[in-house]
């Protein structure tokens, strides 16, 4: 289950088999060509294999997944869903209603360990078997009263309610085993779920579900004159329990106004071309309170890692530890819009247009704090900051939407900057984790004062030493000793030396520009379709092997555009173990263009009831659909759409293997009777 995994470099099963060293074989086979096993420890020490004995790289990852949890594992969980509402009429105008929906959820999970030598480092001496059980129940209870009136020209609607969630009210049962009687088979031991006779040694726990509850209040009004002008105005009070008594409640108003002047007298003259023509102002401030739960305390929670003896020296007793420093303080963030629109429609609505200009400021940026590891404690939540977007999207459409033929093409796409405005510290940054790319590496991304949130960071390079006579000739600031083939580091701070202070932005993961196409074509029963969307402006950050791990880690084929002599690179140094600085720092080489274009969906079709006269059948479509069909890209790594390689959520573009999304191809039949 690992496989697709692509949080870090740490649990990321794609990532292993990329560093794998490519002269390891995978599989044992006997003398008829049948395959045996994996190529693990044993198989090594038959053939002799010493070949960087000791490192994970040469760890076979598939049979790293097949013997371990990473692989061994399975789930199962049920949902259950239901609403009823009540509504009550007591004049025309006035409506009471009165809705309740419920959810229980359950689900248990399997994990499994073997006894395994996959090489010398990697093995495991004995069976351990994991298994969970947990239920969850959400309430939620909405009352509300809507009243509209019209007189003349004039239409009021209001609405006024009440909601309450509730979540969490259930228990996580874990429990833990080790035992030395499960046979090494997983198809026998674990899929058909033998259980064990005896562990010699196993745990259980219990813990509350976390709960967690929602109480809002709010009132809408809505007034129009002739369908012509145009104001809304929303408030409503959110009160949550994830934050401290007197941190709960926050307080999100809006405002609206639209002017159809198409609608105006004075208009008349236009109607022949132009059918309709809107403007647009809103304002408004929306609240986010998703953290984890009691983040203002200080909460212990009972752990293996606080194991400790009790009377005996061998049988352990769970103990309990802190788990997170508390944060009193911390409460809503609070996302403030303000947007500016037009809508308009020509040629009797062929041609659509829709423009939004638009800042939007996010207040009291909810992220978890960066602390040093010496605390021993995970980190809390805190209001960290503010963040600023400011763009500018767009929409054109195009149909023809009746006869024979039919067919429409829409065209949107959004220019956006983003920026930090505010960071609460005296220095103005949150810094990203270490050890993101590999094992020893410094910070790469950062949130900082004055640049797009986390943007990727380390050293600027001028191209490669090409020889030494280049190197003696260079008056700029260099590291000792270096020799042809290094990299020009550039001196950005000017002050004569190649220091961690000449680190600044080398790329920005955030998109300059994105868009989105669909074209659809109908011709009697028959329809095609296709869509597709795209990033622009953004740059990833790349790297598929723990270059500082180990230096017979696997290369990608960028390894043949390496520095091999004068003249044969100016953008990769030559090769080196990881530890030397032309790897080890984190430099604009790991930076590429991250631009795409994907057809995402292409789908032809064909009613056979415009064919065959079906008494019963008011729909019967034939499909074939192809899902993630192409992608346009320059970027050299699996799929220039990825996650974010870190376990922050506000970092973005950190290709350290992410598992692509798959080509996938659908045949399907609509009925409708």
């Amino acid at each position: 289950n690992g496989i697709a995994n692509d949080v870090d470099i740490y649990w990321n099963s794609v990532h292993n088999i990329l560093r794998t060293t490519p002269l390891l074989p995978a599989y044992t086979y006997d003398g008829e060509g049948n395959v045996t096993g994996f190529y693990d420890q044993a198989a090594r020490q038959a053939d002799g294999w010493t070949f960087d004995s000791m490192s994970t790289s040469s760890a076979n990852p598939l049979a790293y997944d097949y013997y371990t949890s990473r692989g061994l594992q399975k789930s199962h969980g049920f949902t259950l869903q239901a609403s009823a509402y009540a509504e009550l009429q007591p004049i025309k105008a006035l409506k009471f209603k009165s809705q309740f929906g419920y959810m229980m959820s359950a689900g248990s999970s399997r994990s499994y360990n073997m006894i395994y030598a996959i090489n010398s480092k990697v093995f495991n001496d004995s069976d351990q078997v994991s298994q969970s059980m947990n239920t969850n129940q959400r309430f939620t209870w909405e009352n509300t009263a809507s009243y509209t009136v019209s007189f003349g020209k004039h239409n009021i609607d209001m609405v006024a309610g009440q909601s309450i969630e509730k979540w969490g009210m259930g228990v996580q049962i874990g429990g833990k085993g080790y035992n030395s009687i499960f046979p090494n088979d997983f198809e026998r031991a674990y899929l058909s779920n033998t259980k064990p006779k005896q562990l010699s040694e196993i745990s259980v726990s219990g813990k509350p579900r976390s709960q967690g509850s929602l109480v809002s209040f709010f009132g809408r009004a809505n007034y129009n004159y002739d369908s012509k002008y145009l104001f809304s105005a929303i408030v409503r009070e959110d009160k949550s329990s994830n934050f401290a008594r007197g941190h709960r409640a926050g307080i999100f108003p809006s405002l609206s106004a639209g002017w159809v002047i198409s609608s105006e007298p004075w208009m008349e003259n236009t109607r022949d071309w132009m059918n309709f023509l809107k403007v647009r102002a809103s304002w408004g401030q929306n609240g986010n309170a998703s953290i984890a739960n009691f983040q203002y305390l200080s909460t212990i929670v009972l752990s293996e890692e606080a194991s400790y003896a009790f009377g005996s020296e061998t049988a352990l007793s769970t103990g309990a530890i802190n788990d997170t420093l508390a944060n009193p303080d911390v409460s809503w963030e609070t996302s403030q819009q303000v947007d500016l629109g037009v809508d308009a429609r020509f040629f009797n609505s062929r041609l659509g247009i829709a423009v939004d200009a638009y800042i939007k400021d996010t207040k009291d940026w909810l992220v978890v704090a960066p602390i040093p590891a010496v605390y021993g404690v995970g980190a809390p939540y805190i209001n960290g900051g503010d963040i600023r977007n400011k763009g500018i999207e767009f929409s054109v459409d195009w149909s023809k939407p009746t006869g024979d033929f039919t067919y429409g093409i829409n065209f949107n796409g959004a220019f956006n900057k983003n920026e930090v405005t505010r960071i609460a510290n005296s220095e103005g940054i949150i810094h990203g984790a270490r050890n993101v790319l590999s094992e020893g590496t410094t910070e790469m991304y950062r949130a900082q004062v004055g640049y797009p949130i986390g943007y990727f960071y380390g050293f600027k390079t001028a191209g490669v030493f090409q020889s030494q006579a280049q190197i003696d000739s260079y008056t700029g600031a260099k590291y000792e000793d270096v020799q042809p083939g290094d990299l020009i580091w550039v001196d950005t701070n000017g002050d004569g030396e190649i220091t961690d202070k000449d680190r600044t932005m080398i790329g920005d993961p955030n998109p300059d520009f994105t868009a989105g196409l669909n074209l659809w074509v109908a011709y009697k029963g028959f329809d095609f379709n296709v869509s597709g969307y795209g990033s622009f402006g953004q740059q990833v950050a790349k790297s598929y092997r723990s270059f500082a791990d180990s230096q017979r880690d696997n290369f990608t084929t960028d390894v043949f555009n390496t520095w091999q002599g004068e003249g044969t690179s100016n953008r990769l140094p030559r090769l080196t173990n990881g530890s030397n600085p032309n790897w080890k720092n984190i430099s604009d080489i790991y930076i590429e263009n991250g631009d795409f274009f994907k057809i995402s969906n292409v789908t032809i079709g064909y009613d056979f009831r415009k064919l065959v006269d079906m008494k019963y059948i008011s729909k019967c479509r034939l499909y074939f659909q192809a899902q993630n069909l192409f992608t346009f890209t320059k970027y050299s790594g699996m799929d220039p759409e990825m996650g974010k390689g870190t376990d922050d959520d506000w970092a973005s573009g950190i290709d350290v293997g992410f598992y692509p999304a798959p080509r996938t191809f659908l045949f399907g039949v609509n009925l409708q009777f």
